[in-house]
């Protein structure tokens, strides 16, 4: 089976945000690194950034894989040798100019400001998902805030140029209920599907673009076909992952009919179908909802913070304990099931 992916074929398709999640080896870092390293030897005027998530990894990571890249690069080109590159913290420079910038997102008092004055063309965000599962937050401020921030600082200088600035994420699939992800209402349908080509050994993945409520296209590209096989690698693989036995059976699809009948966080419970007897429910994050909700929905909170922050008039506390117990009860009756990857692992969170 030819493992080779056309990654090329995949980027020149026309929506602004991509998502490339893949198992490991299958090149997408090199391949976008090597392409961003093709654009800035062609056009002296383009601009990149490279992403992390903490503040060390621009050190730590970005600088000794470019290094390494560039060296392979070169070879490829008679008429550039590696001494053009230069790699240092900040980014990498070509004969003496800085083109692909090295940013991390809690950094931001290295970032905000002198980018504002610079037109990129493409922010790539590497390891999306954190192979601890673990999203930072800092004094308050959410991954998915500090994100949304840092772009807002790149395209403080509105331009018909950074106006279509494309942002692309690569991601493992360690989390499927990663932020990215939300906009994708059918995620569970496309990993059944990526699943499904795995066992076939069908290398052509699963590619699908969606536009979200405003009207912007998302590409996401998800493919879980093994890398190169490597015996260390196989030896060390887990038999049985606990973390993942049995939780996929509780995922549904997007329910045709639902009635959302309380809020928990940022989480709805709601009522599947018309069932009079032997009703089944779920639970669903805000995002997948598609229906109208208004501040008489009733949200049910574990403590008087939840309560005092809670934009719905009517909050109701209860015991978190008890109400467990409840979906506990309800999952092993076949009763509840999980509507997105997020629910799912919020629950899985608070029953540890």
């Amino acid at each position: 089976m030819n493992k080779l992916i056309d990654w090329q074929k995949i980027y020149n398709y026309p929506p602004i945000f991509h998502i490339y999640l893949t198992e490991r080896k299958r090149g997408k870092s090199d391949c976008k690194a090597w392409s961003l390293l093709e654009s800035i030897i062609t056009n002296p005027n383009v601009r990149h950034a490279w992403i992390r998530r903490r503040w060390h990894d621009s050190l730590v990571a970005s600088k000794p894989f470019f290094q390494d890249l560039v060296h392979k690069f070169a070879e490829e080109h008679n008429n550039l040798n590696a001494n053009h590159f230069e790699v240092k913290e900040q980014g990498l420079f070509y004969q003496g100019r800085l083109r692909i910038y090295f940013f991390d997102l809690f950094s931001y008092q290295r970032a905000r400001g002198g980018i504002a004055r610079i037109t990129f063309t493409e922010i790539v965000y590497e390891e999306a998902i954190p192979i601890d599962q673990e999203f930072l937050a800092v004094g308050g401020k959410t991954e998915q805030w500090m994100f949304r921030d840092l772009i807002d600082s790149i395209k403080r200088n509105l331009t018909e140029a950074n106006a279509q600035l494309k942002i692309t994420f690569l991601a493992n699939p360690y989390l499927w209920s990663s932020w990215f992800l939300d906009v994708f209402k059918n995620l569970n349908k496309l990993r059944k599907e990526a699943e499904e080509k795995k066992t076939k050994n069908d290398n052509s993945g699963v590619l699908e673009i969606i536009k979200d409520e405003k009207g912007i296209e998302w590409l996401l590209y998800l493919n879980l076909v093994p890398g190169s096989v490597d015996p260390h690698s196989l030896a060390l693989e887990e038999r049985l992952n606990p973390s993942l036995v049995n939780w996929d059976e509780f995922m549904i699809d997007e329910p045709k009919k639902y009635q959302i009948i309380h809020a928990i966080q940022d989480f709805f419970f709601c009522e599947l179908g018309e069932r009079k007897k032997f009703k089944k429910y779920c639970l669903m994050h805000f995002t997948k909802n598609k229906k109208e909700t208004n501040a008489e929905l009733i949200n049910f909170c574990f403590n008087l913070e939840e309560k005092a922050k809670s934009k719905l008039k009517k909050c109701l506390l209860r015991s978190q304990a008890q109400l467990l117990t409840k979906w506990v009860n309800m999952l092993k009756e076949e009763m509840l099931y999980f509507r997105d990857y997020r629910s799912r692992d919020w629950f899985l969170e608070l029953i540890k």
